[in-house]
Parts: C-alpha cells; structure tokens; sequence
C-alpha cells in the first residue's frame, strides 16, 4: 500500500465585518485587523493590508474592505470608551 498523503484542508476566510461573512477569493484586496495592549497598558487596534502569516495569528480579524474594516474599528472605540466608562463608575 503506498505511503498515504495527509489531506491538508485550505483555509477558508470569512469576513469579521459586522453583518458581513463574505469568504475571500483569490483576488481579493483583504486586510488583517487585530487588537492588543499597547506600550503604555493601553488598547491598540491594528490593521494590516492582507498576509497569511498575520491571518492565521492567534486574534486576527480577516476584513475583506475598507467599510468592514470602518465598522470594526468604530465598535473597537466604542468597546474602549464603554469599559472606561464602566470602571470609572464602578
């Protein structure tokens, strides 16, 4: 019996944008979005013009264009503010 070759799935993308879920093609302009603290103990969000390595990181947001991406980082502030918010008061 020859040697079995392993069966090695193709990632499938689909956009985070809210309300999108639109799966990449192959000759689509995407965009890596990700968050992480920052520097100075701070949220950052960060977005990327589309590279598999960045895609498969532990976090990444795949966003297949610029009003995804807009929607993104508008709930990404309002997230910050509404926790800033929250612990002033708290």
């Amino acid at each position: 019996m020859p040697d079995a070759i392993p069966f090695v799935p193709t990632a499938l993308y689909r956009c985070a944008g809210p309300n999108c879920g639109v799966l990449k093609g192959g000759a689509d302009r995407w965009w890596v979005m990700w968050s992480s603290i920052g520097d100075y103990g701070l949220p950052v969000m960060h977005l990327a013009p589309w590279d598999e390595k960045l895609a498969v990181g532990e976090g990444a947001m795949h966003v297949c264009g610029e009003g995804c991406a807009q929607k993104l980082q508008s709930q990404f502030m309002g997230n910050v503010i509404e926790n800033r918010t929250r612990r002033s008061s708290g």
